[in-house]
Parts: structure tokens; sequence; C-alpha cells
């Protein structure tokens, strides 16, 4: 593959199919090492993915196969020739600017708070308990999917820990009651940090930030979202791309 070949050119050939094993090892570690290029990734793939949605990918195969052509042929011919390279690559970029510009335009109206939960809510599982495990009522009726119980049981104690603060914030979301579980996880991350602990921290972090996302709330749940993304060592780091943040901020901005 000519070295002349631009990060985007390569990555239409990786997602193209049209690199052999060494070539794809060597763009997986650029990729590891350049979050840049991972969104630029990102986009182009799903902007190939609203193409297919649209029902034009007849009418791209075209463009996109030229594109490939031009590509191909600029690889093996002689170095004299690059010199022609910024008109090949104008219809490149064109290319990619009108796919991008329907992905743009596909997003903005579809949107939604509820379909970005719906994409990312995936409900906690509890530890399974045997024998005489030390672990509280609230706790022990949410793993046995008791979710009124332990609900019942939180609200009358007198002093919630973390965890009951948590498996109650997850019994309210499982009720849909996501006002009520914003309250729990936000007990939940303020008593970790008046005890100065670290209990189940990422985890009520990220479904406060859900609960917030699903409240229609985006002033809370975007910087809560933005920190997960930031941290790479939060246990949720994977489940918030560069690219559902920018939903995020298209919504926020659109609400």
């Amino acid at each position: 593959m000519s070295n002349n070949f631009t990060k985007t050119e390569r990555l239409i050939q990786y997602i193209d199919g049209g690199m052999n094993d060494a070539e794809k090892a060597l763009l997986q570690k650029e990729l590891k090492a350049d979050e840049t290029m991972q969104a630029e990734l990102e986009n182009l793939l799903l902007a190939t993915d609203i193409v297919k949605k649209y029902g034009l990918s007849a009418s791209v195969a075209g463009i996109h196969k030229e594109m490939m052509e031009e590509m191909n042929t600029l690889s093996v011919k002689q170095p004299a020739i690059v010199r022609h390279m910024p008109r090949q690559l104008m219809k490149i970029a064109a290319g990619i600017i009108v796919l991008l510009g329907l992905f743009g335009l596909y997003q903005y109206f579809s949107v939604s708070a509820n379909g970005l939960y719906t994409e990312h809510y995936n409900q906690y599982t509890a530890p399974t308990f045997r024998g005489a495990e030390t672990s509280s009522s609230i706790e022990k009726a949410y793993a046995e999917k008791k979710y009124d119980s332990a609900i019942a049981h939180f609200k009358l104690s007198t002093e919630a820990s973390v965890k009951d603060n948590f498996f109650a914030g997850q019994s309210y979301l499982v009720k849909e009651n996501y006002a009520q579980a914003i309250i729990c996880f936000k007990n939940a991350l303020n008593k970790n940090n008046i005890n100065n602990t670290n209990l189940l921290s990422d985890d009520a972090e990220y479904y406060l930030a859900l609960s917030c996302l699903k409240n229609n709330d985006l002033p809370q749940a975007l910087p809560l979202f933005q920190k997960i993304h930031n941290n790479k060592a939060h246990t949720y780091n994977n489940k918030v791309s560069y690219w559902f943040l920018k939903k995020l901020q298209l919504l926020n901005w659109k609400q």
C-alpha cells in the first residue's frame, strides 16, 4: 500500500476489507494509540450504516467503487503521477462529506433520550447469595428480583448504606421511577465521599448518568458521561464512546 495514503483512505480500505492481515494489524495498533483516528473510524462506520438504512447503497456503491479504483490506481502509478493526487483526494473527500451529511441529518431527526438509554441500559446483575451472607434485606430482595420488596425495605430503613442506596436505585430503575433512582444513586456516591470509600462507585456513576438521561436531564447526564469517557480506568469506559457523547451533545443542543 502506498505511503502517500492518508488516514482516511486507509480507514476506507479497512472498512472495505481491502487490507491484508499485516496491514490490518498495523492499523489496529495505530487505532489503539490515536483517539482522533478512532473517532474518524466510528464516523465512517456509522455513515455506512446510515446509508444502508436509507436504502442508498446502490447509488453510493458507484461512488465508493470509483473512489476505491482511484485509490488503487494511485497506489500502483509511478511517483511522477503523485502531483495529480489533490484532484483524486477531492473526489474522495466529496464522497465522504455526502455520506456524513446524510448521517448528520438522520441523527438530528432520530436521536432521542429514550433511544440512547435503551441502547446502553443493561440491568445490573446482583451477586448470588450462598449460606449466611452478610447482606441487607434490600440487596437480597433485589438479587431475588423482588423489586417492590427492595423498595419497601429501603423506605423503612433509617440509615441506608451505600449498597442499600445503590440496590434501591436499581430497583427504582426496573420500576421506571427514574427520579427516585437518581436520588438513590446520588446518595450512594455522597456516602462514599463522606466515608472516603469507593464501594460500587463506578456502577453508581454510570447508572446515575443513565437515570438522568432517561429522565431527560441532559445537563446532569452529559458531564457524568464525559467523566466516564475521559477515565480509561473506569469500569464503564468502554460503554461511553466518542460518538455516544456526540449524540448526547446533539440531543442537548436539540432540546
